[in-house]
């Protein structure tokens, strides 16, 4: 299943959870009407003894149900709607409550850099911005999540247990096993299952409530413990309702998600020797905090123990994800005797893995492949990682210099980073940036910043353009740990920069599109916001602007009859049953902006047409450089279709 399948499957997997809920409030509210008829029946009764079928019968009566009816699906939307903007602010909500810490790379412990390693190497191979990773440091057992409504809010969370049990190739499964969470659009549904099922447990927390209330006064205490005593019934039918809600959403994904894992590392045993651990490990994946049920289903394992066993378990059971992974691996585990012959088999294997993978990009440049073939290639690894794009990251971390990549992980250092790529080659120009620079600052200890604006300034002019996108992935979690006001002052300077020669050139207009679109979530709390899908045939004038961007960037000095060529190959690629026409269409970076926004709403199937299309533009000459590729990702990017950095980009 690629990219566009899984998250056009997650879609359906949405309207399956709308369905069950829908369900679930039906068989609720008969629930509660039966409980609220055998409590009047007991009322009705005046000896004392127990009501009859007859006399709980008698107490039924259609307004009374329907009033019934309309309270209960009331308080369950309510409380849906409550938790769901209360999650709005995205995963970092669900990674603080379950006492996760944020991790920066100012941690010393062996086992906390290697992990912020593991989840940056993986991150630039997917084509995705590194996510904030929390650290569970009171959590023993070996556990971990991915949360959020889209990339630019998503974390990763991983206890502590889990760093200091694992070895890296098994810390490498697990992120890539919550990696294709993020990627495959499992995580926006984890939240949202979060926030509806909410809802549905909340009638059992009123019935908990009116319980402790009643415990304080004795008149009229019967009927009020009643009530509450149904009501908590009811919950527990409602808590019945949400675990298998949860085990019929999640447990598939959980297969998709390790398979996905093994294909993203080449490494069938790294995966399963982590669940294996999981299993030996006295702790195995528990998590100990009071929160954790709610996010039961989001986990790598199971993260709680329930009294109804595995009947709606979250999770399939641990040696059936094994022996799906690697089906003789348990085998191979008992027969020690061939343990280091077969590690050094695995070894030699993912690295002529690595190897072949690596190179086959190069050789097809030197054979002159056609513009077809290269976006293919491109398009069979969105949303998806390889081991030999994780070989490339590592080797662009690499290249990055020393003090840039430590750069990136300190708050002043990272935004002085931005400006130093924004900064101006005309003299005129520069000194006019730097003054500003100098002036505004960044709010307190405002001269650091401009220091490293000039310390910094050299060794970023002279960075290769392939670098700089990995660069803002790398940036990027910094700069969510600033305050409110620095970053409005961060976001003010920023535009003053790209507007001081009083123009924007396209590398200005994608590196704003990205920060700003994964930075502004951060700080507008908008995450849980549903946008209806539109249709692409409904929107030629944004696809108008766009692809004559694209053209006026890679081709500005071709004949109108090589465009119009261009434009019919990228015309049949969406299906429109007519030819785009971009005569005339004048654009500047606003409404590209607005273009790209209204072309975010595509459905899955939709967005890899236009992906395809715009591919096709970029690819006509059969080659394209970095400088393309850059603005080809930022496109992807704003579209929510994560696009690696690829071998074929040259400079």
């Amino acid at each position: 299943m690629d990219f566009f399948q899984s998250q056009q499957q997650a879609k359906r997997n949405t309207s399956r959870l709308v369905v069950l809920f829908s369900l679930a409030i039906i068989s609720l509210i008969v629930m509660t009407n039966l409980l609220v008829m055998l409590l009047f029946g007991f009322f009705a009764i005046e000896d004392g003894t127990l009501p009859s079928t007859d006399t709980v019968a008698q107490q039924f009566d259609w307004q009374t149900f329907i009033f019934i009816g309309i309270s209960v699906t009331v308080v369950i939307l309510l409380g849906s709607i409550y938790k769901t903007l209360s999650l709005s602010a995205g995963g970092k909500t669900i990674a603080e409550s379950l006492g996760g810490t944020l991790l920066t790379h100012n941690a010393s412990g062996l086992n906390e850099r290697k992990l912020l390693n593991v989840v940056e190497e993986m991150a630039i191979a997917s084509g995705t911005p590194v996510p904030s990773i929390y650290l569970m440091k009171d959590e023993h057992g070996i556990n971990a999540f991915a949360a959020g409504f889209k990339n630019s809010d998503a974390v990763i969370g991983v206890t502590q247990g889990c760093i200091d049990t694992l070895d890296r190739e098994e810390l490498q499964g697990v992120v890539a096993h919550e990696f294709s969470h993020i990627l495959n659009g499992d995580m926006r549904l984890n939240m949202r299952l979060l926030g509806v099922l909410h809802g549905i447990l909340v009638i059992g927390y009123i019935g908990y409530f009116l319980l402790r209330s009643a415990g304080g006064s004795r008149k009229n205490a019967m009927p009020i413990l009643g009530l509450g005593f149904s009501l908590i019934v009811v919950g527990f039918g409602g808590n019945f309702f949400g675990n298998m809600i949860k085990a019929s959403v999640s447990r598939q994904r959980e297969y998709l998600a390790d398979a996905s894992a093994v294909q993203f590392t080449r490494n069938k045993d790294g995966i399963a020797s982590a669940l294996n651990k999981i299993a030996k490990h006295s702790y195995g994946s528990r998590l100990d905090t009071p929160q954790a049920p709610q996010m039961s289903h989001a986990y790598f394992s199971n993260g709680i123990s329930s009294f109804i066993g595995s009947m709606f378990s979250t999770h399939p059971p641990i040696e059936k994800r094994i022996k799906r992974i690697s089906p003789y691996f348990l085998i191979k585990n008992k027969m020690a005797r061939s343990k280091e012959k077969e590690k050094t088999a695995s070894a030699s294997v993912n690295q002529n893995s690595a190897t072949n993978q690596g190179h086959s990009p190069a050789q097809k440049v030197a054979t002159a492949v056609t513009g077809a073939v290269i976006v293919n290639e491109i398009m069979a690894e969105v949303g998806k990682v390889n081991v030999g794009n994780i070989s490339h990251a590592q080797n662009l971390i690499e290249q990055l210099p020393a003090d840039i990549y430590q750069a990136c992980h300190c708050p002043f250092k990272a935004r002085a980073l931005i400006y130093c790529l924004l900064l101006n080659k005309e003299q005129e120009v520069l000194t006019k940036q730097l003054k500003h620079i100098k002036d505004k600052g960044d709010g307190d200890n405002d001269n650091k910043v401009i220091d490293h604006v000039l310390s910094l300034r050299h060794q970023v002019l002279h960075l290769s353009v392939r670098l700089r996108l990995p660069l803002i992935d790398l940036v990027l979690p910094t700069l969510k740990q600033l305050t409110l006001g620095r970053y409005q002052l961060f976001k003010s300077n920023l535009e003053f920069l790209i507007n001081a020669d009083e123009k924007v050139d396209t590398f200005e207009w994608a590196l704003q599109k990205i920060l700003l679109r994964h930075l502004d979530t951060e700080y507008n709390n908008n995450n849980a916001k549903y946008i209806k899908p539109t249709q692409i045939k409904n929107n030629i004038s944004s696809l108008n602007v766009l692809f004559a961007m694209l053209v006026n960037f890679c081709y500005p000095d071709n004949s109108t009859e090589k465009l119009v060529k261009i434009l019919k190959v990228a015309s049949d690629e969406l299906q429109l049953g007519k030819e785009l026409n971009i005569t005339g269409v004048s654009y500047d970076h606003l409404q590209l902006d607005h273009a790209l926004n209204i072309l975010s709403t595509l459905k899955p199937i939709d967005k890899e047409k236009l992906l395809r299309a715009s591919l096709y533009i970029i690819t006509s000459n059969k080659l394209f450089s970095s400088r393309e590729m850059e603005l080809m990702r930022a496109i992807a990017d704003t579209l929510d279709c994560p696009m690696p950095p690829h071998f074929l980009a040259h400079k």
